[in-house]
């Protein structure tokens, strides 16, 4: 028998091995998920690969290409799932929209929500659903409700009291008006969103007037379709190699910024230190979206920092900020005390106004460093773009909502 027509036993011992790799790891803490994830049957959602690399904890399995060869669904990575589903707090006799299908991550939910509950999966693309009814039907998932349809727009027999819990597991630019209408007046919904070129998968709860943040993860996903779609703007400001990531629609002259990289460079060090398991970097990154504007991502190829055109910059990028003439961006150093394995935080910037610019990119960090090292993640808002209420400090526009980060 082939890896992917596994056998019972063999696929009983590769989900337990998944489980206890994602206990160990924290994506699993309780028992409510841990249960669903023993249960489901992953392998049968993913016939065409074979079983150990889907039960493999780190991978997403990747299920379709569009014409351009660019890849339009996957199955997430167990972890993900697990930890999407912690921070979605779903639980016995609920009724949950998932938008996005798969088949997987509809069939743990169903195992989370029981018989009295009320699984509903929607995409826009008929062959991601007609996929996951086949596999949700042939796993024992017959009671999921499986729908074609933009899942960006209202949702035809939605609950009266709207959702308990709503899960997008598609990348969305924004947090659109359905989503919020249809979300119970105690639901929470658990979203990647992107903001400021950055990726987070984000549990917002209701709060008054808003939807508020208890937990952000580092994420990457597959990028919604529909109307609802929205795509960042690449500066390239030198070549292909290197380029400004804008989102939001933030004004950036593309020739006043290659003509500013092309000329001299200004450090800053900030004296401002961590570690490789400390995990600031990514809290800093979101906080530093709240803190100043216009706020992006500097990408650079491994060319272009080995030439010496950029300090360290990250494969994901490093947050910059920039006016009409100049540009700074956040890079790093070896500490320059023994211990191994800390770095330090400065700034790179460029254009006539660069020792300005990297002012004001050194002050935020050491703000970051003062007042919110120590105070866990940040806290993203949002509010519906006709809420008159008043915001202060930086605002994040959305099509449908208005983001605030402290």
């Amino acid at each position: 028998m082939s890896e992917t027509g596994v056998g019972t036993e063999a696929s009983d011992m590769l989900r337990r091995r998944m489980v206890a790799d994602l206990r160990d790891r924290g994506a699993i803490v309780s028992e409510e998920v841990e249960a669903a994830f023993l249960a489901v049957p992953r392998h049968l959602f993913a016939p065409e690969v074979p079983a150990r690399e889907v039960y493999a904890a780190s991978e997403a399995v990747f299920v379709k290409y569009n014409s351009a060869g660019r890849l339009v669904s996957s199955i997430s990575a167990p972890w993900l799932q697990a930890r999407m589903l912690e921070a979605a707090k779903v639980s016995a006799g609920m009724t949950v929209l998932e938008v996005g299908s798969g088949g997987c991550n509809a069939a743990l939910l169903a195992e989370l929500v029981g018989d009295k509950g009320s699984v509903t999966s929607v995409d826009i693309d008929p062959d991601i659903t007609a996929r996951a009814r086949t596999f949700l039907d042939k796993a024992g998932y017959a009671r999921v409700h499986v729908q074609q349809a933009d899942g960006a727009r209202p949702l035809p027999g939605a609950p009266v009291r709207g959702f308990d819990r709503i899960i997008v597991t598609v990348g969305a630019a924004d947090l659109v008006t359905a989503w919020v209408d249809q979300l119970a007046a105690d639901g929470r919904l658990v979203v990647p969103l992107r903001f400021r070129g950055l990726s987070r998968t984000i549990a917002f709860a209701r709060r008054d007037d808003h939807l508020r943040s208890d937990t952000l993860i580092r994420s990457g996903f597959v990028s919604i379709q529909g109307d609802s779609a929205h795509a960042p703007r690449s500066v390239r400001v030198a070549g292909r190699d290197v380029r400004l990531v804008v989102d939001e629609n933030q004004e950036a002259d593309a020739d006043a910024l290659t003509e500013a990289f092309s000329g001299p460079r200004h450090e800053r060090w900030t004296g401002v230190e961590l570690g490789e398991q400390e995990g600031l970097l990514p809290r800093l990154e979101v906080w530093l979206a709240g803190a100043v504007a216009p706020y992006g991502r500097l990408r650079a190829t491994q060319e272009a920092a080995e030439r010496g055109l950029v300090g360290w910059v990250l494969e994901q990028g490093m947050p910059a900020i920039w006016d009409h003439s100049s540009l700074a961006y956040l890079t790093l150093r070896s500490a320059a005390h023994a211990d191994s394995g800390r770095y330090e935080l400065g700034i790179i910037s460029h254009g006539p106004d660069r020792e300005h610019l990297a002012s004001r990119l050194s002050d935020a960090v050491a703000r970051f460093d003062r007042e919110a090292r120590n105070e866990g993640e940040p806290v993203v808002r949002a509010y519906r773009r006709d809420n008159d209420t008043v915001l202060h400090g930086v605002t994040i526009d959305k099509p449908s909502t208005r983001l605030t980060i402290t």
